[in-house]
């Protein structure tokens, strides 16, 4: 079995589910089945698999796929688990890599609502986001469940993120889009995806909603507006950091949230 061409490593609440969906509807892309395989955090991945060991294991996501197509997946969590990107260097060098970005702020709130609606987090937001750090310091670096469920915050921090990216990956092997992009200028978007993949463009992929979650509304309210206004300001330095690096990448982030 071949290795993977791409991936959609993140962030989460960033779109990725929307992308992955709108990739798999073109011809030449075979997308993994089941769309996040989470094969490089699993508990049992070992430095010591081989290319040909990862391969076997994604064999079960691409049942009687064409081998001539793009095959690509899509696992968020690897652009916050840093040491997951070296990780992929290994495993394919020529790799490309798909970035999709939110307002922090916004994908903090998004983040905290989801782990709710799975009885994953039982304390209010404004209690969630303070007690983050303790939840996080008491399982160290180690990728435990408060890295996987209560990293509200501390998934903002996209230069940091980012920039370990480029530490494996060449500039022309990352494409970074912006959540909001995708969404209301979403051929055009689309477009930069075909290009970077250098798969047609003429294949017309709907637009279309996918996966929105049912408490927007509840981001109008004043308590969460006094929260988004608190996480704004949290990463208003980190932001600009943001706005430097992808200045440096040769990206115009003329972003809302980056302004």
């Amino acid at each position: 079995m071949k290795s993977l061409d791409f991936m959609i490593i993140g962030a989460q609440k960033s779109g990725t589910s929307a992308l992955s969906h709108f990739l798999s509807q073109h011809p030449d892309v075979c997308m993994a089945a089941g769309k996040e395989v989470h094969l490089f955090d699993a508990e049992d991945y070992s430095s010591d698999w081989t290319v040909e060991d990862i391969n076997q294991r994604y064999s079960v996501y691409f049942e009687g796929a064409d081998e001539s197509l793009l095959w690509g997946e899509a696992t968020p969590i690897y652009l916050y688990w840093t040491e997951i990107i070296p990780a992929l260097k290994r495993y394919n060098p020529a790799l490309k890599l798909i970035v999709m970005l939110r307002d922090p702020a916004e994908r903090a709130i998004s983040h905290y609502e989801m782990e709710k609606s799975r009885a994953n987090e039982r304390l209010p937001l404004w209690l969630a986001l303070l007690r983050e750090p303790k939840r996080l310091m008491a399982e160290g670096a180690r990728l435990g469940c408060s890295h996987r469920r209560h990293s509200y915050v501390d998934r903002g921090f996209y230069a940091e993120q980012l920039a370990n990216v480029r530490q494996y990956f060449s500039d022309e092997q990352i494409l970074v889009l912006e959540s909001d992009s995708l969404k209301h200028e979403h051929a055009a978007s689309m477009e930069k995806v075909c290009q970077f993949l250098a798969i047609s463009s003429s294949h017309s992929i709907k637009a279309e909603r996918i996966f929105s979650g049912a408490y927007r509304k509840k981001h109008l309210s004043p308590y969460y507006a006094i929260l988004r206004a608190c996480l704004s300001w949290r990463f208003r330095a980190a932001n600009m950091q943001l706005k430097s690096l992808l200045t440096d990448m040769g990206i115009a982030a003329d972003w809302r949230w980056l302004k």
